[in-house]
């Protein structure tokens, strides 16, 4: 056995009998006859370091029988006769007394009379071990269950601690929850759809490259990986594996993107879903859904499915767009016969509409209006940021088609078809009484899928990879009635919400993106007019000026401050923050605004910093390129240190 109790109780002493013999070297020869009483002084002391390194255990132990006899609430031979170990500790949680199991077992013969209980229960002190019925603890790979029972005695506060051994059942357990099953569904994107430089029989071998990659991938985690149909595989492993693929990031993700073939980039990423189950069929059936995840929130990175939600790795790379038109015909086709068979539409876009809200609203208006069918859009004028486009349409007798809640709520039948559009999140939606009320919903969004996103929705058209709702509603007018007449009006809307989120198309833009406004310029769009929509007071002009100049620099990002009100604020400070991205060697801008109690961040990106993330970590969302949240019961000190604590972790966990 060890014992260090004098060890501690005497260190003084010995460092004071170390200086006291280097000081008697010394004064030998100035004054030998002080040396000689020097030295009897240090042998004094030997000795009563010796007597106390001989004693102290003897000490010790007298303290622990002591303290024992003062213990009345049992025989301290039937604790100690005990075939698990035992400690009594004082309220304050000092060890008063201990059975030799526990001083052999537990302490491992090391003990002082100044030990708390705590140490010997992975730092849990008494009140929380008194406050709970069993609390586990782990000591040199054993686990126990520790069992309070306190008491009074002579006045004090006492509780016995008893030690129960469940090392076999803890170890069981930790097994178990180790090989959980788990299912891995991954997806190839873009081998056919990111260039069309590759021959067939090249792409067949760069498909094959990334499935080696993918099987190496796999099997280093003792995996195996089964493909289970066109570009999409499945892997089944179990827990702890999963485990050693989280704290790796899914390394296959950025081996796949990096990947070259013949000195070129080819384009290929990998979408991941992953959930466990109560058996391997819900294990597959989860993994699809956190593989749809996934690819609604842009490809390129895994969801993993957990108790409260989802959890994301990756998703640096921007939105893949598909070139295949097959799923537009069909949901054009399909939302024709809705339309046909419903009283009436209504649509309604997110709270404080947009020019891609509501430009998508009239170009579903326009489709609506070629059956004959009644349809209107539920905006609240007061608060839409597309104030210049439903001025215009006022001005062009087209107004009458804006209505407020409470006359949609009027309309609103059971043959009603009520079509979101520009989000799919249900705590977005404008009017949440008109969302509840609807029996028939069609969600119609281009934002990266959210984990709260419309379940119930008859129809949900969404795809990532375009770049505004306005683009998906205007090649969807084509196919929902191909004889369709689109004036100038409608055009000239569709195409205002397209330049919005493209920035004039210089962000998110791909080949449909131009289809779309090559469609819309044939339709007699005028392009000044278009810009006219996105004209400003100069007062604004003003304002937005202010803002960028308190703009500040952190980690390659610009976060500015709009400490004004205006009833303009929100268009303000998106306009401040697709500015900001002008700068030199800012790559992510984020404007803040304090409004209706909250503080709220507008927040914009080229796309190499994911703002979705970002905003979303803050409990918003959006899109890799336009993204917001609200704080509510914050201020803008307490805001701020959020933002850059939010990008912070965006950048460590790229």
């Amino acid at each position: 056995m060890k014992f260090k109790g004098f060890w501690y109780d005497s260190l003084i002493i010995c460092l004071i009998a170390g200086i006291s013999a280097a000081f008697i070297a010394m004064t030998v020869f100035v004054e030998p006859r002080l040396a000689i009483a020097e030295c009897i002084a240090f042998l004094i002391v030997c000795v009563i370091v010796v007597y106390r390194a001989v004693t102290a255990k003897n000490r010790y132990k007298r303290f622990i029988i002591k303290t024992s006899k003062k213990l009345d609430f049992t025989d301290q031979k039937v604790l100690s006769a005990f075939p698990f170990p035992v400690a009594v500790c004082d309220g304050k949680g000092y060890i008063k007394w201990c059975s030799d199991l526990f001083f052999n077992e537990i302490s491992c013969g090391e003990i002082t009379q100044t030990d708390k209980i705590e140490k010997f229960a992975n730092g849990m002190d008494i009140d929380s071990i008194m406050h709970s019925e069993e609390t586990c603890v782990s000591v040199d790979g054993r686990y126990y269950s520790v069992y309070p029972v306190p008491y009074q005695s002579g006045g004090d506060a006492y509780c016995g601690l008893y030690f129960l051994d469940n090392t076999r059942l803890k170890k069981t357990e930790i097994e178990y929850h180790n090989t959980l099953p788990y299912a891995v569904m991954i997806e190839m994107d873009n081998l056919d759809d990111s260039r069309n430089d590759f021959r067939d029989s090249e792409k067949t071998e760069i498909r094959s490259q990334v499935e080696a990659a993918m099987d190496n991938w796999s099997e280093s985690y003792d995996s195996f990986l089964k493909k289970i149909g066109d570009d999409r595989y499945l892997i089944i492993t179990e827990k702890k594996n999963i485990n050693r693929m989280i704290e790796d990031k899914f390394s296959v993700l950025e081996t796949v993107r990096g990947y070259e073939y013949k000195g070129k980039k080819t384009g290929v990423t990998l979408s991941i879903g992953v959930s466990s189950g109560d058996n391997i069929k819900s294990c597959e059936k989860k993994s699809r859904k956190a593989l749809e995840m996934a690819l609604g929130r842009g490809g390129d990175q895994v969801a993993i499915r957990t108790q409260d939600g989802y959890d994301y790795i990756g998703g640096v790379s921007k939105s893949a767009e598909k070139r295949n038109k097959v799923k537009s015909r069909i949901v054009g086709s399909t939302l024709a016969e809705l339309m046909k068979s419903s009283s009436n539409v209504i649509l309604m876009g997110h709270s404080f509409t947009d020019l891609d809200a509501i430009g998508a609203a009239v170009g579903l208006v326009c489709a609506a209006q070629s059956f004959d069918i009644p349809v209107f859009i539920a905006t609240d004028r007061k608060k839409t940021l597309a104030g210049t486009l439903i001025e215009k349409l006022d001005s062009e007798n087209m107004g009458d088609i804006i209505i407020n809640q409470e006359y949609a709520l009027e309309l609103m039948t059971k043959k009603t078809l009520l079509i979101v559009v520009d989000t799919h999140i249900e705590s977005f939606v404008e009017f949440p009484k008109l969302y509840e009320k609807a029996e028939t919903r069609v969600i119609i969004d281009h934002h990266r899928r959210a984990v709260t996103d419309i379940e119930n929705a008859l129809i949900f058209h969404h795809d990532p990879g375009a770049s505004s709702t306005c683009e998906m509603v205007t090649e969807l007018l084509q196919y929902i009635n191909p004889e369709i007449e689109i004036s100038s009006t409608v055009a000239e809307a569709l195409l205002a919400g397209i330049m919005l989120d493209t920035k004039d198309f210089v962000i998110g833009t791909g080949v449909r993106t131009f289809e779309a406004a090559a469609f819309l310029k044939d339709k007699n769009a005028d392009t000044v007019k278009v810009k006219r929509l996105f004209a400003n007071t100069l007062e604004m002009n003003k304002q937005r000026t202010a803002v960028i100049s308190s703009a500040e620099s952190f980690m390659k990002c610009a976060i500015a401050i709009a400490d004004f009100t205006s009833k303009d604020i929100r268009v303000i400070s998106a306009q401040a923050a697709d500015e900001l991205l002008k700068v030199n060697n800012i790559k992510a801008s984020f404007v803040m605004f304090e409004n209706a109690g909250a503080v709220n961040i507008s927040a914009r990106s080229f796309g190499e910093i994911n703002v979705q993330v970002i905003m979303e970590s803050l409990g918003g969302g959006g899109h890799q390129t336009m993204a917001a949240c609200q704080l509510k019961g914050y201020d803008m000190r307490k805001a701020r240190a959020a933002l850059e604590n939010a990008i912070k972790d965006f950048f460590e966990n790229k």
